[in-house]
């Protein structure tokens, strides 16, 4: 991720923070302003619009996901590599619970109708998607079947965070990795 300067980056970090706990719709430019203790005219300055922060935070995302990869990536195995994935949504279940995932929340409203922003919102998926893919082919398994079975990784662990966050509930995740830690061993 390119250098930022330091009042950016604090309204990039602050507009991620708030708009995971708040969402897209619910944070105003203001709100990021406070959060980052800059003048609003700051936030204008390096954003032009609320989208420009989206895209922002969008980045952001992706080069988390970058770095999580780069550091799972070192694992001997791909089957080790997948269940450190999962592993993530241990580490993070009483956030996801609580906000939803932060990377599922913000691409899922951001594609809501459509809109501007929905072809950007669905690099994030996509980056996570091709990643299991690559590891499921790694286990000998045909592309086609690669594709199916990276779709339905993700689906899960997305799909547990909208759970978890809807019931209140980190021990949802904590079932289904375990669910998902067998599947793997066998898959």
């Amino acid at each position: 991720m390119p250098e930022m300067p330091d009042k950016k980056a604090r309204l990039t970090d602050a507009a991620a923070d708030l708009i995971y706990r708040k969402g897209f719709a619910h944070t105003t430019l203001a709100d990021i302003a406070a959060a980052a203790k800059v003048a609003l005219g700051s936030v204008y300055y390096y954003f032009k619009s609320r989208n420009d922060v989206a895209r922002a935070i969008l980045e952001r995302r992706q080069f988390e996901i970058e770095q999580l990869f780069e550091k799972i990536d070192r694992l001997q195995t791909p089957r080790e590599r997948l269940r450190a994935l999962v592993e993530v949504w241990i580490e993070t279940r009483d956030n996801d619970a609580r906000y939803g995932c932060p990377i599922g929340s913000l691409c899922h409203e951001l594609a809501k109708g459509r809109g501007p922003l929905s072809g950007e919102a669905a690099e994030p998926f996509k980056m996570l998607l091709g990643w299991c893919e690559v590891q499921f082919r790694l286990l000998g398994k045909p592309d086609q079947e690669a594709v199916a079975l990276g779709l339905h990784l993700v689906a899960a662990l997305q799909g547990i965070s909208l759970i978890a966050n809807a019931l209140g509930d980190p021990d949802t995740i904590l079932a289904e990795a375990a669910y998902l830690g067998d599947w793997l061993r066998d898959v």
